[in-house]
């Protein structure tokens, strides 16, 4: 669930909503919240703690009668979608913009687990919605009554959504009649805006799904060149507390413009776990942004979840997990066996790949040729043109594609351009893309960036290669209808690629992988790594 409201913060100094003291303003107790707060008496009776929280009846009981409830069989996560779906229908236009993303129960249930390897202490959320995140997070707890009262701190600037998350937390954890634990609990919430410059309560660690947003820049923030919300949240969590758990973008792993930000998590926590979850086939969301005007409402934000407790001294990543829908809950097993040390690529992304491949992806660090030092300083007759939204391969072609998402490289003369082409549809570029980005599109940046370690002049094998290529490009012509326009592509068969892996990685991998004093006599399928968890669908099937 994702709480808070996003808005022109302006600067930092802006006021904080109403009069805050330091920690945001406590909740009355005595106000009667509006009708989502009354949530929370689902389980207790209508004249018990859900009286202490809004004297009032609990939710459905005057349509189903005093006995039933409509919302009683639904999870926290379930509640969360009904609330953000009202919303959307009082008020779309504010909440199509608001990058408001609610935290499905299963993602809330890993990242609450994740919290068994922090200390003892007291947690925020600092964007609580109607409670989904902490409500796991408190189910994760060995004395969860005990934690409600104790160790945790409420915020969100939806008054409602925040008096519902007190109301549910109460219901499902405080035992019946206790008041005062509902009164604690209360009393540490705050109707507040986090990113306000008043002082928080007191606490040690975070849990958050920040608002997803672009906002204003925000003079005193190292990161507001970013002009994101959850890197504003990132950064303010990072210096105000010992360790987090946070689900958000994993654009901030790759992107230039979250490079600050990267550098602000290194420097305040001293290590880290990153989680990272590709979109397709099945996405860590799933759920809808409600309001969205936008034909595909589903959430497609490739996610990263981040880990930071005091004990960590270094930093592990995943490679970008994908599974299939039937094997989701297989995959947040497997999440933790993937982790591998963080590698920093050329510009400091940190490389998201699979442990098998981090001593090809070292020999690639080392070649010193890229497709930048190809390319010709005009338009010249040696062109490739290359697709730039990729999601299962990367292929170069020496025809032009019918497609608005491509770009088209020039080189100097046949040599280099077909130099170039037997490495772009290899395997190389997409492991490149994967590790150091894996979004919607293939960054210029990182294209051009690709090793090329295939040398010149060009061997008799690598000119019949590039042959191949160039004729039989038009067979392997592939075409998609995207919002009514068809999109051309080529899709090499996995027979040619595996051939043009072996020109272009025995070189780096036989170095990668020195299994005999004479390498170069073995066959070349026993120095090439695989690349099957690359290109999976579902890595489940491959662990």
């Amino acid at each position: 669930m994702l709480g808070t409201e996003p808005r022109d913060i302006g600067s930092l100094d802006a006021e904080p909503l109403g009069d805050e003291p330091p920690g945001g303003e406590p909740l009355d107790i005595g106000v009667t919240p509006p009708g989502a707060a009354q949530l929370g008496a689902k389980s207790l009776g209508a004249k018990s703690l859900g009286d202490k929280v809004s004297g009032a009846e609990p939710l459905g009981s005057e349509v189903s009668g005093a006995d039933t409830n409509p919302l009683e069989d639904l999870s926290i996560g379930e509640i969360a979608v009904c609330y953000e779906a009202l919303l959307a229908t009082l008020d779309s236009r504010r909440r199509r913009s608001a990058g408001q993303f609610f935290t499905p129960d299963d993602a809330a249930a890993f990242m609450a687990a994740q919290s068994r390897d922090f200390p003892a202490g007291t947690w925020l959320d600092p964007c609580c919605g109607v409670g989904n995140l902490a409500w796991h997070l408190v189910a994760a707890q060995s004395n969860p009554a005990r934690f409600v009262r104790e160790n945790l701190v409420l915020i969100d600037v939806d008054e409602t959504a925040l008096r519902s998350a007190v109301a549910l937390l109460g219901a499902d954890f405080l035992s019946g009649g206790d008041h005062e634990g509902l009164a604690q609990l209360w009393a540490k919430a705050s109707n507040r805006d986090f990113l306000s410059k008043s002082g928080l309560a007191p606490h040690e660690f975070v849990i958050v799904n920040p608002p997803y947003a672009r906002a204003k820049e925000s003079p005193g923030l190292e990161c507001a060149a970013s002009r994101e919300y959850f890197a504003y949240f990132l950064e303010k969590i990072a210096k105000t507390s010992r360790g987090f758990i946070a689900v958000t973008p994993a654009s901030y792993l790759c992107v230039p413009k979250f490079a600050v930000l990267r550098g602000i998590l290194e420097r305040e926590q001293p290590g880290g776990r990153v989680f990272v979850f590709d979109n397709v086939p099945d996405t860590l969301f799933r759920g809808y942004k409600f309001g969205s005007s936008n034909t595909s409402s589903t959430n497609f934000v490739r996610a990263a979840i981040t880990v930071c407790s005091p004990g960590q001294r270094e930093w592990s990543i995943t490679p970008i997990l994908r599974w299939k829908s039937a094997n989701r809950p297989r995959i947040f097993e497997l999440a933790p066996e993937l982790l591998v040390p963080r590698e920093k690529g050329p510009t400091g992304e940190w490389v998201k790949l699979p442990a098998d491949l981090r001593p090809l992806w070292h020999e690639l660090s080392l070649v010193k040729t890229t497709l930048r030092d190809l390319l010709a300083s005009g338009e010249t007759p040696y062109a490739l043109t290359v697709a730039t939204t990729p999601r299962y391969y990367i292929s170069a072609v020496y025809r032009d594609l019918q497609r608005g998402s491509k770009v088209k490289l020039y080189f100097p003369d046949a040599v280099s351009r077909d130099r170039a082409a037997v490495v772009l549809n290899s395997s190389l570029p997409y492991l490149w893309w994967r590790a150091l980005d894996g979004g919607v599109t293939l960054p210029r940046r990182v294209l051009l960036g690709t090793p090329i370690p295939v040398e010149s002049p060009l061997s008799p094998e690598v000119r019949q290669a590039a042959r191949v290529l160039e004729d039989t490009e038009t067979q392997h012509l592939v075409t998609k209808l995207n919002a009514g326009k068809i999109n051309e592509n080529v899709k090499r068969p996995p027979a040619l690629v595996e051939r043009l892996n072996t020109l272009v990685f025995t070189p780096v991998a036989t170095a990668a992988h020195p299994v005999a004093a004479d390498a170069a006599a073995l066959p070349a399928h026993s120095v090439i790594p695989d690349f099957s968890l690359l290109y999976t669908e579902d890595m489940t099937d491959l662990l």
